[in-house]
């Protein structure tokens, strides 16, 4: 029996030990890599060529939407399923757009996790139930708002300066200038419609993108 070649990216080692440990244990799944990064992720994903994908989208450096639409267009056939805390639609539904097979609250029960594998691996779509309803219910209502028009990169940024961080501090963390980190953060806060970062930080806490 062909196996379903599986690839975990996560930046937490005990996490993924116990993903991997729960998913050897099924007869028709074998965890071939891992990496603790979306850069990385990238480059060992394109080698090993995975079916399934599991990314976290919280990490250091790239994150796992990045990461995810990079794998997507050098690995087209590769299917990814978001296994993440975040349940707000600023995260679900970009995700969704950008191709991902599926999207797992990391709360789910293991089994879930399985079934999403083999689901997406089927050539199906596999949202967590609450996730499904956020996604209707986003449909239903229209799904466009001032978040969604910013860009990965000014979404990194937004989070970011709500945590506390300054211009000089962020741009070591992404790997761009002080200057550049200003010009986003400029671009951001006129799409959002807030003056201050006291405003761009309720902002965040209000969208849920911190806490």
């Amino acid at each position: 029996m062909k196996k379903i070649k599986v690839f975990l990216v996560d930046d937490h080692t005990i996490f993924r030990q116990g993903i991997r440990l729960l998913l050897n244990l099924q007869s028709d799944l074998e965890v071939i890599g891992e990496a603790d990064n979306g850069a990385q992720a990238i480059s060992m994903v394109l080698q090993l060529n995975p079916d399934v994908v599991l990314m976290d989208i919280a990490m250091k450096g790239m994150d796992g939407l990045t990461a995810t639409k990079d794998i997507l267009a050098g690995a087209p056939k590769t299917k990814v399923i978001l296994l993440t805390q975040y349940e707000n639609r600023e995260y679900i539904l970009p995700a969704i757009k950008i191709g991902a097979s599926g999207y797992v609250l990391k709360r789910a029960a293991a089994d879930e996790v399985v079934n999403a594998i083999r689901a997406t691996y089927q050539g199906r779509s596999f949202l967590d139930p609450e996730i499904a309803e956020i996604v209707v219910n986003a449909y239903r209502h229209g799904n466009e708002d001032e978040y969604e028009t910013l860009t990965e990169r000014e979404r990194e940024i937004l989070i970011l300066l709500a945590k506390g961080h300054t211009n000089n501090e962020i741009a070591p963390i992404l790997n761009i200038s002080s200057k550049t980190v200003d010009y986003h953060r400029s671009n951001l806060m006129k799409k959002l419609g807030v003056h201050s970062k006291v405003e761009l930080t309720k902002y965040a806490l209000k969208r849920g993108l911190i806490q």
